[in-house]
Protein backbone atom coordinates (compact mmCIF):
# COMPACT_ATOMS: atom_id res chain seq x y z
CA UNK A 1 0.00 0.00 0.00
CA UNK A 2 1.36 3.60 -0.80
CA UNK A 3 0.87 6.05 1.35
CA UNK A 4 1.51 10.02 -0.14
CA UNK A 5 1.84 12.56 2.35
CA UNK A 6 1.84 16.37 0.72
CA UNK A 7 4.08 18.88 3.37
CA UNK A 8 5.23 22.37 2.47
CA UNK A 9 8.95 23.11 3.22
CA UNK A 10 9.89 26.49 5.32
CA UNK A 11 13.07 26.57 4.81
CA UNK A 12 15.06 29.46 6.30
CA UNK A 13 16.60 31.43 4.19
CA UNK A 14 20.23 29.94 4.06
CA UNK A 15 18.05 26.69 3.66
CA UNK A 16 16.24 28.56 0.76
CA UNK A 17 19.48 29.52 -1.36
CA UNK A 18 21.51 26.06 -0.65
CA UNK A 19 18.15 24.14 -1.98
CA UNK A 20 18.20 26.80 -4.95
CA UNK A 21 21.75 26.32 -5.43
CA UNK A 22 20.94 22.20 -5.84
CA UNK A 23 18.16 22.75 -8.18
CA UNK A 24 20.09 25.09 -10.19
CA UNK A 25 23.09 22.10 -10.03
CA UNK A 26 20.92 19.14 -10.93
CA UNK A 27 19.27 21.13 -13.86
CA UNK A 28 23.03 21.58 -15.01
CA UNK A 29 24.13 18.36 -14.82
CA UNK A 30 20.60 17.27 -16.52
CA UNK A 31 21.69 19.34 -19.61
CA UNK A 32 25.13 18.30 -19.38
CA UNK A 33 24.32 14.19 -19.42
CA UNK A 34 21.07 15.46 -22.20
CA UNK A 35 23.99 16.69 -24.45
CA UNK A 36 26.00 13.69 -23.86
CA UNK A 37 23.04 11.00 -24.74
CA UNK A 38 22.27 13.05 -27.76
CA UNK A 39 25.59 13.27 -29.43
CA UNK A 40 26.19 9.55 -28.67
CA UNK A 41 22.71 8.36 -29.66
CA UNK A 42 22.60 6.52 -26.21
CA UNK A 43 18.88 7.03 -24.57
CA UNK A 44 19.26 3.91 -22.19
CA UNK A 45 19.56 4.90 -18.40
CA UNK A 46 22.57 1.69 -18.06
CA UNK A 47 24.40 3.14 -21.25
CA UNK A 48 23.91 6.70 -20.55
CA UNK A 49 25.43 5.78 -16.64
CA UNK A 50 28.20 4.05 -17.91
CA UNK A 51 29.25 6.99 -20.26
CA UNK A 52 29.01 9.71 -17.82
CA UNK A 53 28.17 8.67 -14.42
CA UNK A 54 31.36 9.69 -12.29
CA UNK A 55 32.35 12.77 -14.47
CA UNK A 56 28.72 14.41 -13.56
CA UNK A 57 29.47 13.72 -9.89
CA UNK A 58 33.01 15.30 -9.88
CA UNK A 59 31.37 18.06 -11.51
CA UNK A 60 28.95 19.06 -10.24
CA UNK A 61 29.36 18.08 -6.98
CA UNK A 62 25.94 16.05 -7.02
CA UNK A 63 25.35 12.98 -4.28
CA UNK A 64 25.20 9.47 -6.00
CA UNK A 65 21.38 9.40 -5.65
CA UNK A 66 20.82 12.67 -7.20
CA UNK A 67 23.35 11.93 -10.41
CA UNK A 68 21.44 8.71 -10.60
CA UNK A 69 17.87 10.57 -10.86
CA UNK A 70 19.12 12.87 -13.24
CA UNK A 71 20.41 10.19 -15.38
CA UNK A 72 17.04 8.67 -15.06
CA UNK A 73 15.07 12.03 -15.85
CA UNK A 74 17.28 12.19 -19.56
CA UNK A 75 16.74 9.00 -19.78
CA UNK A 76 13.14 9.44 -19.70
CA UNK A 77 12.82 12.44 -21.58
CA UNK A 78 13.67 10.84 -24.55
CA UNK A 79 11.69 7.92 -24.25
CA UNK A 80 8.74 10.41 -26.27
CA UNK A 81 11.31 12.29 -28.82
CA UNK A 82 14.78 11.24 -29.67
CA UNK A 83 15.31 13.76 -32.44
CA UNK A 84 15.66 16.61 -30.31
CA UNK A 85 17.85 18.33 -28.14
CA UNK A 86 16.33 18.37 -24.51
CA UNK A 87 17.29 20.85 -21.94
CA UNK A 88 16.15 21.20 -18.61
Amino acid sequence: MLCTLKIKLMPTLEQFHALLETMKRFNQACNYISEIAFRSRTFSKTKIQRLCYYDVREKFGLSAQMTVRAIGKVSESYRLDKKTLHNF
